[in-house]
C-alpha cells in the first residue's frame, strides 16, 4: 500500500509533469544555507555588483554600505579585516545585498545571497549564505550536468536534495557554515542554466521536502543499488533517525549485468591502512542490505580500519564502484568483486528510471524508496530570517 503522501499528491495530478503547484518564485522569505567557499585563505578579491551593506554579524551593527558596488582585495591583518576600507577590531563581516539583483564575485566566481568573511588565526574563511533553491540548482547541476533523466526522476532528486539541505541546516543552524562547497559541488551561479531540466525540476518542486517523524532527514541517492538499499544511518554510521533501506526488484533482476571487479597490489592497501603487510581483510557489513561500510586490514599483529568512503576516495570510484562487494587476498594481490554503482542509499536511479517508464510520478517514486515519509511544503526553517529581511524589504510499497 502506497504511503499517504503519494495518494494525496497524485490526486492533484492532471497532466504529465504537473502533479503539484509550486510556490511563487517572488518570495522574500525562504530557507537559506551557509556554504564555506574558502578556508585558511590569505585573501580574496571580493566584488559587490550592485548596492550592498556591511554589518558586523556579531552584533548586527552597520559598518559600511554602497550603492554602486565595490571591488577590492579583502585580507586579514593584525587588527581586523581590510576590504578597500579598514575595519579595525572587526574580525567578521557580513556583506548583504541591498537589491534582489545584487550579486557578488569571489575571485571571479559569481554568487547570490550574502557573503560572510571571518578572520580566524590570521587567515580568512569566506562563506556564502544563499537561498536553498539556488543552492540546489548549482549542486544538482554539478552532479547531473551530462545526465538526461526523465522529469519524474529529476523531480524526485530535487526533493531529495532539498530534504538533505534542510537537514544539514537544521542540525547545526547556528554554525558559521553548514556545508563545504568542495564536498557538495557548489559553484555559485557558474553552472546554472547549463541543464535546463534541473532548473525546471527545482522550480517545479519549490520548497517541497520529505519529512520522517515530522522533520527533514539525511537523504541521498545511488546510481544503481544492485537489488537493495541501506539506510543513510547505517552506511554513514550516524546516530540519526531516517528511513530504512528497501529491496528493489528492478535492479535485483539486472544485478549480474552490473558486475565489476578490480585488483590492487597488497602493498598499496598496506600503505593505505598504514600496516606493515596484509595477512587478512574483514568486511564491516550492514546485514539487512549486505552493503559494506568499512574494512579491517590485518597484518598478523595489528589491524587498521578504513571506512568505505575513504577506501573509494583513495582507490578511485572507477575502481571501487559501489559498496556491494566481496574481497579476497590472492598471493600478492587484493581482488574486489562487486555489483552496482554508488553508496547504496536512498533512491536507486536505475530503478527509478524504470518506474518512470511505467508511468510513476515523483511522489510514487519517493514513497517507494523512503518508506514512512511524507511530502510537505516548507519555505523557511524555524527562527530563520530571509536574506532580504535583515535590514530592508524587497518588494511504501516495494518496486513492482
Amino acid at each position: 500500500m502506497r504511503t499517504l503522501f503519494s495518494l494525496c499528491l497524485l490526486v492533484m495530478a492532471s497532466v504529465h509533469g504537473s502533479w503539484l503547484k509550486a510556490a511563487p518564485e517572488n518570495e522574500d522569505r525562504c530557507a537559506t544555507i551557509k556554504v564555506l567557499l574558502q578556508k585558511h585563505s590569505d585573501g580574496a578579491l571580493i566584488e559587490a555588483k550592485g548596492p550592498f551593506e556591511v554589518v558586523n554579524p556579531e552584533d548586527e551593527k552597520h559598518l559600511s554600505s554602497g550603492w554602486r558596488g565595490k571591488r577590492y582585495y579583502a585580507f586579514p591583518h593584525s587588527n581586523g579585516i581590510k576590504w578597500g576600507e579598514d575595519f579595525p577590531d572587526i574580525y567578521q563581516l557580513r556583506i548583504i545585498p541591498k537589491s534582489a539583483e545584487t550579486t557578488f564575485l569571489i575571485d571571479g566566481v559569481q554568487y547570490k545571497g550574502c557573503i560572510e568573511v571571518y578572520h580566524i588565526d590570521s587567515k580568512l574563511h569566506i562563506v556564502n549564505e544563499v537561498d536553498i533553491e539556488n543552492y540546489l540548482k548549482s549542486t544538482l547541476t554539478s552532479a547531473f550536468l551530462e545526465a538526461n533523466l526523465k522529469d519524474e526522476v529529476m523531480d524526485a532528486l530535487a526533493i531529495i536534495a532539498r530534504t538533505h539541505a534542510y537537514y544539514s541546516v537544521s542540525r547545526s543552524g547556528d554554525a558559521f557554515w553548514h556545508v563545504d562547497a568542495t564536498q557538495v559541488g557548489y559553484t555559485g551561479m557558474g553552472l546554472t542554466l547549463q541543464n535546463l531540466n534541473i532548473d525546471r525540476s527545482v522550480d517545479a518542486t519549490r520548497h517541497l521536502i520529505m519529512a520522517y517523524e515530522g522533520r527533514p532527514f539525511a537523504a541521498g541517492w545511488t546510481a544503481n543499488c544492485a537489488g537493495k538499499t541501506a539506510s543513510f544511518r547505517d552506511i554513514f554510521r550516524k546516530h540519526i533517525s531516517c528511513p530504512q533501506g528497501i529491496k528493489t526488484p528492478f535492479s535485483q533482476k539486472d544485478r549480474d549485468e552490473h558486475k565489476w571487479s578490480c585488483s590492487i597490489p597488497k602493498e598499496r592497501l598496506a600503505h593505505l591502512a598504514k600496516t606493515n603487510r596484509v595477512t587478512g581483510i574483514e568486511l564491516f557489513t550492514d546485514e539487512p542490505s549486505g552493503k559494506i561500510y568499512g574494512i579491517q586490514v590485518q597484518d598478523g599483529k595489528h589491524h587498521s580500519n578504513i571506512d568505505y568512503f575513504a577506501l573509494q576516495e583513495a582507490l578511485g570510484p572507477k575502481q571501487i564502484k559501489s559498496n556491494d562487494f566481496t574481497v579476497k587476498v590472492q598471493d600478492e594481490t587484493i581482488i574486489f568483486e562487486g555489483y552496482g554503482e554508488g553508496p547504496g542509499i536512498g533512491l536507486c536511479i536505475y530503478s527509478a528510471l524504470q518506474m518512470a517508464e511505467k508511468g510513476d510520478l515523483a511522489p510514487e517514486i519517493l514513497a517507494t524508496f523512503f518508506p514512512y515519509t511524507h511530502i510537505q511544503q516548507q519555505r523557511t526553517l524555524p527562527g530563520k530570517k530571509g536574506i532580504y529581511e535583515e535590514h530592508h524589504t524587497i518588494s511504501n510499497d516495494k518496486v513492482d
